[in-house]
């Protein structure tokens, strides 16, 4: 019965309830304020976790690492070969003739051991093992940068998730206003055949707010499934119950100049020097391919044919020398040169990348928490226009529902505005700490346990 006061109050403009009840469509005062921060470490330390688990479970990083142990396997082989050598032959040969009608067969088998090693060879093992050493090296340090992408990608999708989740909380509320509304104008309906138009503009609100609810809960769902996929069940249903309210410490931006002087402690950017000095080694393997090659060996032998024993041994070096091969040393050793070179560009063009990248996310994430504040108060302006709206509306008649729906949806648009924009500052700043000294580096402290290489 108080709700069709209120209504029949709106049919007389200008005409004050004196005892009207107050909307029951808004009961849930949001207010405008900052919910209280979460604490520093809870948050802190489920992204961690979050960033462990997928890097556990991540084939990219498992893949990187088997490439760096084919790498030092390859080392070991070139170090073998540096080594003496021993080796067993052993042959036997059945051999049948036939002459004049008469056929005979005879039988001869052998037996050989040798002992070889190499004496000299310019040094060229010696750089191969170097080479293979540094390109195990960038691939452990290539495993971690990929760690870093990973645990990145996790960390994004449960940023995500929490993104939707905020907005299917201002879809909710909106949808729920919007219903109650919608029962409001339909009692005054019910009264006032000629307010008609009222009560369909009223139900086109609610819907657009249920369709609105039901694209953001699709996206949830897809974001809750990517969640999964990367990090497992138990590790995503901790990151499902970030709070929505604002994270502690998370507000606070590194100096900008501090992230850059960390840029070449980056696992990329070290990968990238490592390779660059695994070919310079390459260049001294190429010079020394082409080097005097000299090595030594000792073996006995042993056979047997028709009841006939023969046994002997030998000892000896052999040299190798390339005295012309129409430049191709050279245009090896030049072409090893070029790729020390070009790895070398590749990573100051990767710094001068990371670098600018710095700088953009940096301004991106100044510019989203003023945008953020800015936001919060504008929030506090909006709620308070439309409970002044609403009322106006129920009680004295004064603004019409148009004013009154748009009121609401703009304050819902300023809730969905003040979500994203805390999402694009929390974004670039775990971005930045990617692209400098490492995110998982920064989540470490809070880490509960050691994390899983």
């Amino acid at each position: 019965m108080s709700v069709v006061l209120v209504g029949l109050m709106a049919l007389a403009p200008g005409v004050r309830a004196q005892s009207a009840p107050s909307s029951v469509c808004d009961e849930d005062s949001e207010a405008a304020s900052v919910t209280r921060p979460t604490v520093l470490r809870d948050a802190r330390a489920v992204l961690a976790a979050l960033a462990d688990e997928a890097v556990r479970r991540s084939p990219e990083v498992a893949g990187q690492v088997a490439g760096s142990r084919a790498w030092r396997q390859d080392r070991l082989q070139v170090e073998a070969g540096g080594r003496p050598q021993l080796s067993l032959s052993g042959s036997g040969v059945w051999s049948g003739a036939r002459d004049s009608g008469q056929t005979g067969s005879s039988l001869q088998h052998g037996l050989g051991l040798s002992l070889s090693a190499p004496l000299l060879d310019g040094g060229r093992r010696q750089a191969e093992s170097a080479y293979y050493q540094g390109l195990a090296e960038a691939g452990a340090l290539g495993a971690e940068a990929t760690r870093e992408q990973v645990a990145l990608e996790a960390v994004a999708a449960a940023l995500e998730r929490r993104r939707q989740r905020l907005q299917l909380q201002v879809w909710d509320r909106q949808a729920a206003r919007m219903a109650c509304l919608a029962r409001q104008v339909g009692e005054i309906v019910a009264l006032d055949r000629g307010r008609g138009s009222e009560g369909i503009q009223a139900g086109k609100s609610l819907r657009q707010a249920e369709l609105s609810r039901t694209e953001v809960q699709t996206q949830l769902r897809q974001a809750d499934l990517r969640l999964r996929s990367l990090a497992g069940e138990t590790a995503a249903e901790a990151a499902a119950e970030l709070p929505p309210g604002p994270l502690a410490g998370f507000e606070t931006l590194p100096p900008l100049a501090a992230l850059i002087e960390a840029l070449p402690e980056a696992a990329e950017l070290r990968q990238l020097q490592r390779q660059a000095e695994a070919l310079d080694r390459q260049v001294d393997a190429a010079r020394a391919a082409h080097a005097p090659q000299l090595s030594w060996q000792i073996g006995s032998s042993a056979s047997r044919r028709d009841g006939s024993s023969v046994t002997g041994w030998n000892a000896g070096l052999t040299l190798g020398l390339v005295l012309a091969d129409a430049g191709a040393a050279d245009a090896g050793v030049q072409a090893a040169i070029e790729r020390v070179t070009a790895a070398r560009m590749q990573r100051e063009a990767r710094l001068e990348e990371r670098s600018r990248q710095l700088q953009v996310l940096h301004d991106a994430a100044q510019a989203a928490q003023r945008r953020q504040q800015q936001i919060g108060q504008l929030l506090e302006q909006s709620d308070q226009l439309r409970r002044a709206t609403r009322e106006q509306w129920a009680r004295l008649g004064r603004r019409s529902l148009f004013d009154l729906i748009s009121a609401e949806n703009d304050h819902a648009q300023l809730q969905l505005a003040r979500a994203q924009a805390e999402h694009e500052h929390l974004m670039a700043l775990l971005q930045m700490q990617a692209a400098g000294a490492g995110l998982r580096a920064w989540l470490a402290p809070f880490r509960a346990e050691p994390a899983p290489r």
